[in-house]
């Protein structure tokens, strides 16, 4: 059994759960892309990179920590540990790595954005050096983004260099968003897909990640304006549990994957 060619599984997906388990279940299923937690391979991250690659899985992403805006001082520790996950995603010919903009410092969106842009330039030169994408997730989550929707993090692409990582669940919220993506496509390194229970009751909690048709958005229809403005990459499938500290149910995480891969098949997508 193999699922469907385009569809990546994140890590976040098992938050908890180590590389081993996270690899066990990508291969039982013939998942061909997977988004990596660095602190889930921080052990051995060369060795768990070769791990992936010999068991034929592409390496969509790997989400990374994000810098301090509020401290400069900081910024070039933070620069080195992205060229060394740089330098990881491109031995195996991976795709991107990505972190979250960081929380306001200036309580000005404009002087934020210069800010990230200074930080994060000699990063985003490295990575055109290596082959890899540098990216960002705008993030309703004040407490690490000040870039909450796609519209700003489309302004922070063209303002910095950076690319963005575009999750269902963080923009669904955002004003036509078929046409936003249509501008946001030249910037955009990966689409990360999941649903989300708006208002029912029940579990998940309302507002809580759900995998898909299990919540409530037009997931479907969030895709196909994907694709009708050009997109061509993966879709990684990242539904994080409301509680990070919750364990994972395998079996329901197989279900979800399942549920990804038929969707990705219905749509005629491969």
């Amino acid at each position: 059994m193999a699922v469907n060619p385009r569809l990546s599984v994140d890590a976040m997906c098992s938050f908890r759960w180590p590389f081993e388990q996270d690899l066990a279940l990508w291969t039982s299923l013939g998942v061909r892309h997977a988004g990596l937690l660095i602190s889930k391979i921080s052990d051995a991250p060369a060795q768990r990179m070769r791990q992936l690659q010999d068991a034929g899985i592409g390496c969509s992403t790997l989400i990374v920590g994000s810098y301090d805006l509020s401290s400069p001082s900081s910024w070039e520790a933070t620069r080195a540990s992205h060229r060394e996950t740089i330098d990881l995603v491109a031995g195996i010919g991976g795709h991107s790595i990505y972190f979250t903009p960081g929380r306001t410092v200036r309580l000005d969106w404009d002087e934020d954005a210069s800010l990230l842009a200074e930080a994060v330039k000699p990063t985003i030169a490295y990575g055109l050096e290596k082959g890899v994408k540098v990216a960002i997730e705008p993030t309703q989550r004040t407490s690490v983004s000040f870039i909450t929707n796609l519209t700003d993090a489309v302004d922070m692409a063209e303002l910095s260099g950076l690319t963005i990582v575009a999750d269902f669940a963080n923009i669904w919220t955002q004003r036509d968003l078929g046409q936003v993506f249509k501008r946001a496509m030249p910037h955009v390194a990966l689409i990360q897909i999941n649903d989300v229970v708006i208002g029912s009751s029940g579990k998940p909690a309302p507002g809580g990640r759900a995998h898909i048709g299990k919540g409530e958005l037009p997931v479907q229809r969030f895709m196909q304006d994907v694709i009708d403005a050009g997109y061509t990459g993966v879709f990684d499938l990242e539904v994080v549990p409301a509680d990070f500290s919750a364990a994972t149910d395998e079996t329901e995480l197989r279900e979800g994957i399942l549920a990804a891969s038929a969707l990705l098949d219905a749509m005629g997508i491969s």
